[in-house]
């Protein structure tokens, strides 16, 4: 059961996830704050981001296996190959193919917003590694 067909799932949108968009998007100019959309069985958060020199256009979709699942964040804007891009623009921010257990999400900690958050800093990292050839963080073990 996912975040929008269940009772807990529900509860978690209204009472966790709802508020901590509303408050990061709280003083933001509008072009930088998080829209939410219905699809399907989940929701899609669209956002811009500029960590640095660059605005980039995201979006987050968290599947209907979210919270347990981690959210899927890719760029809409191109980007140039780098490691830690994968298909589809999909950026790393969790270790890829690892399971419940070993995933650096954690539902009961993290909430959207953390993905967002998360996402500002691979952007960073990128545009990090555009200029100087290398990845400024450690790889997830």
């Amino acid at each position: 059961m996912g975040l929008l067909d269940s009772e807990p799932g529900k509860r978690r949108l209204l009472a966790v996830e709802l508020p901590a968009i509303e408050r990061y998007n709280a003083g933001r100019a509008t072009e930088y704050r998080i829209a939410v959309t219905k699809v399907g069985g989940g929701l899609t958060l669209s956002y811009c981001l500029k960590p640095c020199h660059n605005p980039y256009a995201l979006e987050t979709r968290l599947l209907s296996s979210y919270p347990i699942m981690a959210p899927e964040t890719r760029v809409l804007t191109p980007l140039k190959h780098c490691p830690h891009l994968l298909e589809g623009q999909t950026v790393c921010l969790w270790r890829q193919g690892s399971t419940r257990a070993t995933s650096r999400w954690d539902a009961s900690q993290f909430t959207c917003v953390f993905a967002v958050v998360a996402a500002w800093r691979w952007l960073l990292c990128y545009e990090l590694w555009h200029e100087t050839g290398e990845w400024p963080l450690p790889e997830a073990k």
